[in-house]
């Protein structure tokens, strides 16, 4: 089955006209979906979706992702609702942990490795938007509501995940989850078997879960610019205590101890070069069962030349 194309639109660093450019170029060229991430100390992505989905009728819009210390669950669904009806039911809501820093130092709230809390506030947010109504009282968090505004059950909650756990519990809770700096093995291997191990406990179909695969790209005449650029944004994650655990798990055990990216870790979590070689990274990643690959072009002068070598897939 051919995988859906979608792209992240970038906002640090640009204006909102550039990103209301970049929005614009990527909807005409053909890509199914839109995915705006929520940064530190930048837009509130949910309000920049909004004037988003205004200007790009007929693709999926979606967050990758709103840390769940943003906003408290029943606040988190209504906004959801909201944006959703907005769009005209076009919302892909992606909820995550974050990092450490963000969800205390920043955001005041209480950071848990453990799944608990995620598995708390995710029961809160789709009940109230399947059910249009919640009443629990958790050890983290705690929603009593019903949301009278039209709504859509059918709205999708994806987690952006990566670990055993926190993948089963989306598999078994969720619509879909949300990869980032997964290469296509780690997929294949470990992925998959924690969603089908989630899978197995679900009390509905899982038919039309989604995969998403969030890839860094770049179709360009000079790839090593590129690179170069991909080195500094992989550095910076090698310094996080939760990516560390899962660049070692990819294979990358060197470049977490020395903090130094390798070009073997560019090649295999990059997509950057001729149009062929992001062609054959969007394959390895749709034979290892992701659904939607997302691609995160890594230039702006090259945005549209990357996405239309991806949409040719």
């Amino acid at each position: 089955m051919k995988s859906r194309i979608s792209v992240t639109i970038d906002q640090v660093g640009l204006s909102l006209s550039t990103i209301l450019e970049r929005a614009d170029i990527a909807a005409k060229s053909g890509v199914d979906g839109l995915w705006v991430s929520q940064p530190p100390s930048q837009r509130e992505a949910g309000m920049l979706l909004a004037g988003l989905a205004a200007r790009t009728p007929g693709v999926t819009i979606g967050t990758a992702v709103l840390p769940i210390y943003m906003s408290p669950p029943v606040t988190m669904a209504q906004t959801a609702l909201t944006l959703d009806e907005i769009s005209g039911n076009r919302l892909v809501l992606g909820l995550g942990r974050g990092h450490r820093m963000y969800g205390e130092w920043m955001l005041g709230g209480t950071y848990s490795a453990s799944v608990g809390p995620m598995r708390e506030y995710l029961t809160i947010v789709t009940s109230l938007i399947r059910k249009g109504e919640v009443n629990i009282a958790g050890s983290w968090f705690t929603g009593r509501a019903f949301y009278a505004a039209p709504r859509r059950p059918q709205l999708p909650v994806y987690v952006g995940s990566f670990g055993p756990r926190m993948l089963e519990l989306a598999a078994e809770l969720a619509d879909g989850v949300i990869l980032w700096m997964c290469t296509p093995s780690y997929v294949r291997d470990v992925v998959m078997p924690s969603l089908r191990a989630g899978w197995a406990r679900r009390q509905d179909d899982h038919a039309t879960f989604g995969v998403v695969a969030m890839v860094p790209a770049l179709v360009s005449p000079q790839p090593e610019e590129g690179r170069e650029g991909a080195r500094g944004m992989l550095t910076s994650y090698l310094r996080m205590e939760n990516y560390q655990t899962l660049l070692a798990a990819c294979g990358f055990g060197d470049d977490v101890r020395s903090l130094r990216v390798g070009d073997a870790m560019i090649d295999e979590l990059c997509a950057i070069g001729s149009g062929q070689v992001v062609r054959e990274r969007i394959e390895a990643y749709r034979e290892a069962g992701v659904t939607d690959v997302a691609i995160a072009p890594l230039s702006e002068k090259h945005f549209l030349a990357t996405l239309e070598e991806a949409i040719g897939t």
